[in-house]
């Protein structure tokens, strides 16, 4: 008969050990660490294994990962004001601000921070907490999501020259560049000459080291479209000599479509192809990210895109979840789902919303009282907890059914007010909800 193991393994915490024969629970077996015994099946029971060496030193504020282009997992920590990046077995790194504009490097402690990654494109995760600038780490910076917008060219940053560029009157335009994301264009600046010539127009300035290139643009005669002309490196002019047929075959401009978000994010989260966010300047507005035919901009933030959640009643959005077809979004009194096939139709709906601004509707206290799971959605609601199911036919797809009758009294002495949060086991397919009491 083997011997039950007396000793505890240095590297995880948690292990089944040894107990005294007297007091052996029903299950228990000499030598099955780790495992446990489920109506006569045998179960991994794995431990805890420590992540890193040294501690932070200060309390964690929100944790996630970021896979990087080859796969590679980094453990992202918020800690104080700093963000660390934390290897398996070793001690956590604290990122450097330098990536950001001097102003933005010294931050306040927030009280949660979110880190969100792309599914798809760009390697990016997005760090925000509804305090300090947005950020993104791309696996070896960290830097802000977005970039201004540069200023107006004016008359002294131009100086003609012979060249090709189509006798008459064209507007030209400058952009920032990081080599990821673009900004929108500057204002635009007219330029002409009675005969063929060529333009030198002086950079932009800039006080976000991520930038690393302006981009040039113009148009042709008659100020139609805007083509790209030119690129040169931040702190470089660039000159322009190319003919109006060679300039339509560059190319066109977007214009007007990459913003920088407009204040600090309280929730991020893709939905269609299309991020949506809601940032503490309005938080009864939902806005959407640029969308390309052929990608997603996610770092531009067009002041078009929005869709108002009940604007005026008091209260504020506090989650969002994407549920299949329909974003559905969570204030505090109503819930309701934004539906339609892109944004153009965008609508919302009520899901659990009273008319006429009542708070009679009900919705969800916090972010982390949202659970989805397969095909439904749970959350907490201040009256208990309900499920949101697919294809049902009510409220443009989804419809709500309340869980919780039976725990009416023992719910009732919940106190929101100091927090709460919800879990679901998978394993046990059992949702479980934290509160105060």
């Amino acid at each position: 008969m083997p011997r039950g193991s007396q000793t505890q393994d240095s590297f995880f915490r948690g292990i089944l050990q040894r107990k005294s024969p007297k007091k052996r629970d029903a299950g228990w077996v000499d030598e099955a660490l780790n495992v446990s015994f489920r109506g006569g099946v045998i179960t991994s029971r794995p431990g805890i294994r420590p992540w890193g060496g040294a501690p932070l030193g200060f309390p964690s504020r929100g944790l996630g990962f970021h896979i990087t282009g080859a796969g590679v997992r980094q453990l992202l920590v918020a800690a104080g004001t700093g963000i660390y990046r934390w290897p398996q077995g070793g001690d956590p790194i604290l990122l450097p601000m330098t990536g950001l504009p001097a102003a933005e490097q010294t931050r306040s402690v927030p009280s949660i921070v979110n880190f969100f990654q792309l599914s798809g494109g760009a390697n990016l995760t997005f760090i925000y907490d509804a305090l300090n600038q947005n950020l993104k780490w791309d696996g070896t910076l960290l830097s802000r999501m977005g970039i201004d917008t540069p200023s107006a060219i004016t008359a002294p940053d131009v100086t003609y020259g012979a060249g090709l560029i189509t006798a008459g009157s064209h507007l030209v335009y400058r952009s920032l560049y990081s080599g990821q994301h673009e900004s929108d264009l500057s204002p635009e600046f007219e330029i002409t000459n009675a005969t063929a010539y060529s333009v030198t127009i002086d950079p932009p300035t800039t006080l976000d080291p991520q930038v690393t290139k302006w981009r040039a643009y113009m148009t042709q005669i008659g100020k139609g479209k805007v083509f790209f002309a030119g690129e040169a490196d931040i702190g470089s002019p660039l000159t322009i000599s190319i003919s109006d047929a060679v300039l339509q075959a560059n190319d066109p401009a977007e214009r007007l479509v990459n913003r920088p978000p407009p204040a600090p994010a309280r929730s991020l989260l893709e939905h269609r192809g299309q991020l949506a966010g809601v940032f503490t300047d309005e938080p009864s507005l939902v806005r959407f990210s640029n969308i390309d035919p052929d990608f997603m901009v996610p770092e531009g933030w067009p002041r078009a895109n929005v869709v108002p959640i009940a604007p005026g009643d008091g209260d504020i959005i506090r989650a969002m979840a994407s549920f299949h077809e329909w974003l559905l979004v969570f204030k505090e009194n109503s819930t309701w789902a934004i539906v339609g096939e892109g944004f153009e139709s965008y609508r919302p709906v009520p899901v659990l919303a009273a008319g006429g601004g009542h708070h009679l509707g009900l919705g969800c206290y916090a972010p982390g009282a949202v659970l989805q799971t397969d095909n439904e959605l749970m959350f907490v609601a201040r009256d208990g907890i309900y499920r949101i199911d697919r294809f049902a036919s009510a409220s443009g797809g989804v419809e709500a059914t309340r869980l919780t009758s039976s725990i009416d009294d023992l719910y009732a002495a919940a106190k929101f007010s100091l927090g709460a949060a919800a879990s679901f086991d998978r394993k046990r397919r059992a949702f479980t909800f934290w509160g105060h009491g």
